[in-house]
């Protein structure tokens, strides 16, 4: 029996949606808000946005297999609240539930060679594959050793590390210039009174990202400092899990997310610097097709279908943004 599989990618920030046949054909993409929230409302999100995509292919979804990777699936329980939930609604034939990451490394490498996926976004995400065994770092937090996030441990340092220089206890960075230029204030002290105060917000702090990647190209020591640790984390992130799994063979290292999406590469770059040898140990393989991608293949491998990667990138990497339904 054909079926159809319904590919979820929800991040913080937004939630795509994609209707793809057995041939891998793209038959409509939808887009809404960020699926950061209470497992009752990832599950009414994701069938809202099922259903315009449904209606917009002019499909049933009755049969159709739900392959959904979330940000915030980090331990078994929380994959089988939102699976539970969303096969509650009777709304599709089957669903299955993972990390976002795991669609990343599909997307990035063939099915059963040795991988390594590192996903940089607002958070960090690491997991790997070897043959038929899967493994993932949990990604709590401190508890359980991470730092905090990709992008937010980027701005959330800058800040710390220009509030110091700002007061005599760092060194004297670029940064604090930059930091109270980009958020409007007249010194680094005013950002944590308005943090404090709420005036300003965490997420607000997220123009500050692009600014230190750009301050440490430019060669300041303490902006390369707070990069070259995130780029480090990477490394060892990739290393830690391929010692862990211990297969044989060549292995790729998949890096995704926003931070690694720059056309410029300068996350990309500080991975190199920070660790020139990890070439040697690694194949790198930063992806280019939409993360939804690699939902729709880890869909399609579950219902037995035989659509092949470059078919399933080419349909999304093909696809006008135009003719993605944005209901933000």
């Amino acid at each position: 029996m054909t079926r159809l599989v319904l590919a979820v990618d929800g991040g913080n920030s937004k939630t795509d949606v994609a209707l793809v046949d057995p041939a891998g054909t793209l038959l409509a993409w939808v887009r809404g808000p960020g699926c950061a929230l209470d497992v009752p409302a990832v599950a009414a999100l994701i069938a809202r946005l099922a259903d315009a995509a449904a209606a917009s292919a002019g499909v049933a979804l009755a049969d159709a297999h739900a392959a959904c990777y979330l940000a915030g699936v980090d331990v078994p329980w929380q994959a089988s609240a939102r699976r539970e939930a969303l096969a509650s609604l009777g709304v599709f034939g089957s669903v299955e539930v993972g990390n976002d990451a795991w669609a990343l490394l599909r997307l990035g490498a063939q099915s059963e060679a040795p991988a390594v996926g590192v996903v940089c976004g607002a958070g960090l995400k690491g997991v790997a594959r070897a043959g038929s065994v899967a493994w993932e770092f949990p990604s709590l937090g401190w508890q359980t050793g991470d730092l905090s996030g990709a992008g937010d441990f980027l701005a959330r340092e800058t800040v710390r590390v220009a509030a110091r220089a700002e007061d005599g206890r760092g060194p004297s960075t670029t940064l604090r210039e930059a930091v109270c230029s980009a958020l409007g204030v007249p010194s680094v002290r005013a950002v944590g009174e308005r943090l404090l105060a709420g005036s300003l917000t965490e997420e607000a702090l997220g123009v500050l990202v692009p600014v230190v990647l750009d301050q440490a190209i430019s060669g300041d020591p303490v902006a390369a400092g707070v990069v070259g640790e995130l780029a480090t984390e990477v490394a060892t992130m990739a290393r830690a899990a391929r010692r862990t799994l211990g297969g044989e063979g060549p292995w790729t290292l998949v890096l995704g997310g926003g931070l690694f999406a720059d056309p410029a590469g300068r996350l990309l770059s500080a991975v190199r610097k920070a660790a020139p040898e990890l070439e040697r140990e690694f194949t790198l393989a930063v992806v280019d097709a939409p993360p939804v991608a690699g939902a729709a293949l880890l869909g399609l491998d579950r219902t037995g279908a035989a659509a092949g990667v470059e078919t399933v990138r080419r349909a999304f990497l093909t696809r006008s943004p135009s003719d993605v339904i944005d209901l933000r």
